[in-house]
């Protein structure tokens, strides 16, 4: 009982928090180990060189889960691969998470690669539908009722929706398929961290807690997430911030002790430029970070990469590739002809969208509104329909991800009309006009 009192009052002391505030039922009455097994899915969703940082992340998160005791067999990675051996790359076959760190490229094992990083496939592997998945290896989580689920995600972002090398994946498409997994029991618990744009609109008012799913995303759900590590070894951002942030935070601490609301909290404080926001089942919250990370959860033995303190030069996530041509323009011409035209398609993307609501409402007032207004996502089946309908019609949010930065306005019309077939038809009316630049 001494013994129990002095990591009572030492942990107190520590914390700086209240004794009020801690529920003394949690030390005497600590929850039981987890009786299944925990499965990982680590997916970076773009590809081209400016967005080097997405594989990058995901190469340090499984690292990272590695060493924290995840069995390799229980770690499915979804990435692109195309940046290591990219003919930019200074450090050919290399990628680095941060700024003159460890090489997370090499013994990086990738099932699915190429035009296999597509929504459906994340969808299938995700489920354990192993004979739908086309390309890669074939894997997919094999989960049951008493295993635990851990998924991390860093890509670009829009209101409702994710982004694949060459699709979206939506937030009716991840919601369903969250649903058929709880209803089909394939998990006691799930934490889902996500990296992108706008990504609290992904879970919030439809990330039920009774689905037993805790999610943790880099912004909340109206504002960009930020890329970081940005002026560095002549490469572009090395990171995003809240991924840095989860991931150093996770290697300096012994995750066995650590409660993922105290990495939340810790990750909240220590991203700067965005709002972490946390989803779902808050009871999750409460239980150990390595229960999702890893079952062996000390520090890191070697920790040399962190005793130097790199300031975190940061970029908005949505201006990363002119911000690195403003950086390259320095040492070449060529970047500043590619500037012009970045410049000239976001001034175009801006006309488009524009042209749609002139379609849809002639009236200066209603116009306004869509453009100023931010609206939950709560049409679900309207905000699929007019998104994915965008993205085939009239502009690759893929290729062109500063459209990202007005989904909103697709969502805004939902709210307004309610018709997803009227706003594809004014789409169909507008881009036919437009340039087909974009697609």
């Amino acid at each position: 009982m001494i013994a129990f009192l002095w990591i009572f009052v030492t942990t107190v002391l520590i914390t700086g928090k209240s004794v009020l505030a801690l529920n003394l039922h949690d030390f005497l009455t600590p929850k039981a180990e987890p009786a299944g097994e925990l499965h990982a899915l680590l997916v970076a969703g773009s590809n081209g060189w400016w967005n080097y940082r997405h594989q990058a992340d995901v190469a340090h998160a499984y690292h990272l889960l590695l060493s924290k005791g995840i069995l390799p067999e229980h770690i499915i990675v979804m990435m692109y691969d195309d940046i290591a051996n990219d003919p930019s790359n200074p450090f050919r076959g290399k990628l680095f998470n941060r700024p003159n760190g460890t090489d997370v490229y090499k013994g990086l094992k990738i099932d699915y690669s190429g035009s296999s990083v597509n929504p459906k496939n994340f969808l299938n592997v995700l489920e354990g539908n192993s004979e739908a998945v086309k390309g890669g290896n074939g894997r997919v989580i094999n989960s049951k009722a008493t295993d635990r689920i851990f998924v991390y995600f860093s890509d670009h972002g829009g209101e409702g929706l994710i982004c694949f090398p060459d699709d979206v994946l939506t937030k009716k498409d991840l919601n369903s398929a969250l649903q058929r997994m709880h209803k089909s029991k394939k998990y006691d618990e799930f934490v889902f961290y996500l990296e992108a744009c706008e990504s609290g609109s992904m879970f919030k008012k439809t990330l039920e807690p009774s689905m037993n799913i805790y999610a943790v995303t880099a912004s909340n759900p109206v504002e960009s997430s930020w890329a970081t590590y940005c002026d560095y070894m002549d490469l572009p951002c090395l990171g995003d911030e809240f991924s840095v942030n989860w991931m150093e935070d996770s290697e300096k601490h012994d995750i066995d002790a650590e409660q993922l609301d105290a990495q939340f909290e810790d990750v909240k404080k220590m991203t700067k430029l965005s709002h972490v926001m946390h989803y779902g089942n808050l009871k999750i919250a409460k239980e150990s970070v390595g229960w999702f990370q890893g079952e062996h959860g000390k520090k890191l033995s070697v920790q040399t990469q962190y005793e130097d303190d790199y300031p975190k030069v940061s970029w908005d996530a949505r201006d990363v590739e002119l911000m690195y041509m403003k950086k390259l323009q320095k040492t070449t011409t060529i970047s500043l002809h590619a500037q012009a035209l970045e410049q000239r398609d976001r001034r175009d993307i801006e006309a488009l969208f524009m042209s749609l609501v002139d379609n849809l409402l002639p009236n200066t007032n209603d116009k306004k509104e869509i453009f100023d207004k931010r609206n939950d996502v709560e049409d679900l089946s309207c905000h699929d329909d007019v998104v994915k309908a965008f993205d085939t019609i009239c502009i690759d949010v893929n290729r062109f991800d500063y459209a990202l930065k007005y989904i909103y306005v697709l969502n805004n019309l939902c709210v307004k009309f309610g018709d997803s077939k009227k706003i594809i038809n004014a789409m169909h009316a507008t881009c036919s006009t437009a340039t087909k630049q974009f697609l």
